[in-house]
């Protein structure tokens, strides 16, 4: 009897609780919809959780700041380094599997410089051209060339070489 009437007396942290949990929620959220609105709603549920606890004292409180501050960090390390390291990260941030591969350096298109091929687009002044049967960015120094026209490749840059129209 005199257990109850004790536990009674105590507040009740299931609101307080919650209140820090659905805020972390609406933060992981805001990784995936970068709005913010809803991380800041999530930080203001979290930080109204955590006066709540303030009602059983200090030490629960700082419990909960801790805890919150805790979890928190270990969301961003989660969705800043973790998940761009996973297939389903690089797909919502539109990642290739070989970074190298994204941009290749003006290095690997030096082995184009001199050989001809054809404007597979328009180049207005850039666009797409084939050179030995790959499809390189390109741009042209003559301007805006038709497509279908040949060209000769003249410098290789970063991600794309230059071209000529040959006449």
């Amino acid at each position: 009897m005199f257990l109850s009437a004790v536990a009674s007396d105590a507040p009740s942290l299931t609101l307080a609780t919650s209140l820090v949990i659905a805020g972390l929620v609406l933060i992981a959220v805001e990784f995936f919809l970068p709005t913010m609105i809803v991380g800041f709603l999530g930080a203001v549920v979290s930080f109204a959780g955590i006066y709540l606890a303030a009602e059983a004292g200090w030490v629960t409180c700082l419990i909960y700041t801790v805890v919150f501050l805790v979890a928190l960090g270990l969301e961003f390390v989660a969705f800043r380094r973790l998940l761009p390291a996973t297939a389903a990260g690089r797909a919502m941030t539109n990642q290739a599997r070989n970074a190298a591969a994204a941009v290749p350096a003006a290095a690997g298109y030096a082995l184009y410089v001199g050989k001809a091929g054809r404007a597979l687009t328009v180049l207005a002044p850039s666009g797409t051209v084939e050179i030995d049967g790959q499809r390189l960015e390109a741009f042209s120094a003559d301007g805006f060339v038709e497509r279908g026209a040949p060209v000769l490749v003249t410098e290789a840059d970063a991600g794309r070489v230059t071209v000529r129209l040959v006449r």
